[in-house]
């Protein structure tokens, strides 16, 4: 595993061809091809012991503990400049050299899962978009059981998974546009449903990124599915306005930018931002609901090599200054009772065509839907589009 300390890493993608293996054989197939793997398995927690939850909170026994151990190993499936303004943040406020390794989704969990089979105790955190992966191998032992202080407080339902992951920021679903094809105004009337994808002048125009390109279109594919109004039939829809499919949300971004489509979804609104603090033309809108979900959760390695400084990182981004490192990335932080201090929302205060988010559209996936049905749901909702890389 290459490591950097504030370099940009490497991508990985989860997406694949049309056989891509379910969450749970992709972990098998790591757990068959480890080489340590009956020492791994070995050192599997009793169920007893799997039931044992530490309360976590940031405190200067601590903090000392942290600054003592030195370093951290944060693997993460976040854009690369969030996870890079995150571990500069940390480093600069506690002197912790935070090291970075980019594996994004089930990626990461297949590592993870290697490396722990192997006795290899690489990583100290998974800034994690596989919630699924984080239950699956938590029950193999390899995960920390932990909650936060003080946690009804200070974060929402549908924010965590409960003794396993937290998520420091919403990620809240997006229609991307570019103006110069569609203008404002008719934009804002065209998405006010997403039935505004139907629209005959949009065929051949449309960028989506594939089912399996992450949690972000996940998450709005499984809204579909699931609400009445909608359902599977509306994707087929969609699918027959011959969209363009992406293996991810980035290059679906840069041809809106270029011109190349005319709308893209799903975007969600912090990477909106981040690219019109940039420069970027393209705009976004809010139809009438939406998902709004933890993306990415922070799950601590059992056998982390820097235990002190696993569990300091995970809890600091759930104080009022944890979050305000999250906004500096423009990212709406989860942590209750936060003032919007965004630098972004001055700047769109002066555009003709902004708004703020609207809370009453936010549709919040249930995590259990999603790790229960993930594997039968994603290869059918990708037969429905036509993925056939």
């Amino acid at each position: 595993m290459s490591k950097t300390d504030f370099a940009a890493p490497a991508t990985g993608r989860v997406a694949g061809g049309p056989h891509d293996p379910g969450r749970r054989d992709f972990l098998g197939r790591a757990a068959a091809l480890a080489v340590g793997l009956s020492a791994g398995l070995a050192g599997r927690e009793t169920a007893a012991a799997a039931a044992d939850v530490e309360t976590i909170n940031v405190n200067d026994r601590l903090i000392e503990a942290a600054k003592r151990e030195g370093s951290l190993t944060v693997r993460y499936s976040s854009p690369v400049d969030e996870m890079r303004a995150m571990g500069g943040a940390f480093q600069a406020r506690f002197g912790v050299k935070v090291q970075m390794d980019r594996k994004v989704g089930v990626l990461g969990s297949q590592q993870f899962a290697t490396e722990e089979r192997a006795g290899q105790h690489v990583m100290d955190l998974n800034y994690s978009a596989d919630p699924a992966g984080i239950r699956d191998l938590a029950e193999e032992g390899y995960y920390l059981r932990y909650t936060l202080a003080d946690l009804d407080k200070k974060l929402d339902k549908g924010t965590y998974l409960p003794g396993l992951g937290y998520s420091p920021k919403w990620t809240e679903i997006v229609i991307s546009y570019n103006p110069d094809h569609i203008p404002h105004v008719q934009a804002k009337q065209m998405f006010k449903t997403w039935r505004g994808l139907l629209d005959p002048k949009l065929k051949g125009r449309i960028g989506l990124n594939e089912p399996a390109g992450g949690g972000v279109p996940f998450a709005t594919f499984l809204m579909f599915y699931r609400r009445p109004e909608y359902g599977r039939k509306f994707l087929e829809q969609v699918a027959a306005q011959n969209p363009r499919l992406y293996p991810g949300s980035a290059p679906g971004r840069e041809d809106l930018a270029a011109g190349a489509i005319s709308v893209f979804i799903p975007n969600w609104e912090s990477i909106a931002m981040v690219h019109f603090l940039k420069g970027d033309k393209t705009a976004w809108t809010y139809p009438e609901i939406a998902p709004a979900f933890a993306n990415t959760y922070l799950a601590i390695s059992r056998r982390a090599p820097h235990p002190n400084t696993a569990r300091l990182f995970a809890a600091w981004f759930f104080t009022p200054e944890g979050a305000r490192a999250m906004q500096n990335v423009q990212a709406r932080p989860t942590l209750k009772g936060v003032p919007d201090e965004r630098a972004v929302i001055a700047r769109l205060k002066q555009t003709d065509w902004w708004q703020p988010y609207p809370e009453k559209i936010r549709w919040v996936p249930d995590v259990n839907d999603w790790d229960e049905n993930y594997d039968k749901l994603m290869p059918d909702m990708r037969r429905v589009l036509g993925w056939k890389r």
